[in-house]
């Protein structure tokens, strides 16, 4: 066997760790950050850790005059359209302690079980529920279906957020006229875009005082009961951004640096490295080269630190920019971006854009959503690309056009289609179908319209 030799060049890239440690920490949420900062805390002596609020001191000026960066005292105070879900007893657990304790026929109960069994994270109940029951424990049904809906949290087995809404209304006990007012601004959410009552009051016949009375009547409910406890997330999730408009209509921006510990070296063990440096005794060489070790890493993690943080604070002023109309309109306005064209933007690699968004969210007047809502693989739909919108807003699009039918006959997908079409979106009718499905509306032959 002839053995031979041969050299040859080869590139090959490779991360050193702390270009590593700062594609990590990129990826982490605040909460796992805070912890993975004071894990280092406890083993490198140079890091100094403040647990004092952390000031972001931008750099960055305004994309436009409607847009400003704010320091956010309300950080962490969520209304019901900011859903913090959190690990806990789950809802199901919860009401089965509390049919165990009524006294009710045996045959209820065993239906009233398996409503429970049977309630979404939401806490809503399906609405073909008689299918989850055998013909002979049909007659079961609605005394337990009146008396789930009397169990806590108060609004759970409605089969939607406005029948949820309405129960916990029943609750209130208010005058018949307000609580009438406020059934009907329910029954036209639609109306009070942004908390503006101005339509409703007109509807109504009643003064703006009054109106505005009334919504914060409504605001104190929760659409969703049975998401405080939901527990397939281990952690609470926190917006790591905010984008909102303030009464001026411009768009303030915050970010959940506030509650980071800032790091930073500690000032006592750089003068003693010096110190040591300046003995200059061959004994000190280990303690050197550890002291070096320590020093490293601790100016890598606050580099990585200080990187994620500008990072997002420049996304956010970005989406501010490109996403004008979401945020003013709402998610039918979303237009099409993708994570290559970010990337392009602030000048960042593709990785680096990816991690940032991984996990993390973003707060609005419209609710809460993951970074990954606002950028997806397609071009967008339109006759032009200047009125192009995303997948996301066309699937916004196929829901108000569903809500809107009052045909009385319940639109097909290729009529759904035929109508985006009209309206100068190209959607067609196998993606109208797709997204459809991802929006769990049934079809036209199983759905009232």
């Amino acid at each position: 066997m002839e053995t031979n030799l041969q050299m040859g060049l080869r590139q090959q890239l490779k991360l050193t760790q702390a270009q590593i440690q700062k594609l990590e920490m990129l990826a982490l949420s605040s909460q796992d950050l805070d912890m993975e900062i004071r894990k280092e805390e406890e083993k490198n002596p140079f890091l100094d850790v403040s647990y004092s609020s952390y000031s972001f001191d931008s750099t960055h000026t305004s994309l436009d005059s409607s847009i400003e960066y704010v320091d956010d005292d309300d950080a962490g105070k969520a209304n019901w359209l900011e859903r913090a879900i959190g690990e806990r007893e789950s809802l199901n657990a919860h009401v089965d302690k509390q049919i165990e304790l009524l006294d009710v026929d045996e045959g209820v109960k065993n239906a009233l079980f398996r409503l429970s069994s049977s309630l979404d994270e939401n806490g809503f109940l399906p609405r073909d529920v008689e299918s989850l029951f055998k013909p002979e424990e049909i007659k079961y049904l609605p005394e337990a279906l009146k008396l789930i809906k009397t169990l806590d949290p108060t609004g759970i087995g409605a089969s939607s957020v406005e029948e949820s809404l309405k129960l916990q209304l029943k609750e209130l006990h208010l005058a018949k006229e307000d609580e009438e007012n406020i059934s009907f601004m329910i029954d036209n959410l639609g109306m009070m875009k942004n908390g503006k009552t101005a339509l409703i009051a007109k509807a109504l016949r009643i003064d703006q005082e009054e109106a505005d009375m009334l919504y914060s009547i409504l605001k104190s409910l929760t659409p969703y009961p049975g998401e405080k406890f939901n527990t397939n997330w281990d952690s609470y999730v926190n917006p790591e951004l905010t984008i909102k408009k303030n009464e001026e209509g411009l768009l303030e921006i915050s970010d959940a640096s506030e509650n980071l510990p800032s790091v930073s070296l500690d000032p006592e063990y750089i003068k003693f490295e010096e110190d040591v440096k300046a003995a200059k005794d061959p004994k000190n060489k280990e303690a050197l080269s550890y002291l070096k070790e320590y020093r490293q890493k601790a100016e890598d993690i606050i580099d990585a630190v200080n990187l994620r943080k500008a990072t997002l604070h420049r996304l956010g002023l970005y989406l501010a920019e490109k996403q004008r109309a979401f945020f003013d309109e709402g998610p039918s306005k979303l237009v099409p971006d993708t994570q290559s064209s970010v990337a392009a933007q602030l000048d960042l690699s593709i990785s680096t854009i990816s991690r940032i968004c991984s996990n993390k969210y973003v707060s609005t007047d419209w609710g809460v959503f993951p970074f990954s809502f606002f950028f997806s693989s397609s071009s967008g739909f339109a006759k032009d690309d200047e009125n192009a919108l995303s997948k996301n807003a066309v699937k916004e699009k196929i829901k108000e056009i569903i809500g809107k039918n009052d045909s009385g006959k319940a639109l097909s997908d290729q009529k759904i289609s035929d109508k985006l079409e009209e309206m100068g979106i190209k959607c067609a009718r196998r993606t109208v179908a797709k997204y459809r499905k991802e929006l769990e509306i049934d079809t036209s032959y199983t759905r009232e319209s």
